[in-house]
């Protein structure tokens, strides 16, 4: 696991409950922001479809 950007992290939490939309934003978001770790796998083959 990498370094983890904790500042993006506390100013973007994930809501709690989210919709698949929420979730695909967020993780996308998180890619972009914070190297701790990769979107999961399940959500990457939705993602590509």
């Amino acid at each position: 696991m990498q370094k983890i950007n904790k500042e993006w992290h506390l100013k973007n939490k994930i809501p709690k409950n989210p919709s698949l939309e929420q979730r695909i934003k967020w993780h996308k978001a998180h890619v972009k922001h914070c190297v701790c770790r990769p979107i999961p796998e399940k959500l990457m083959e939705i993602i590509k479809l």
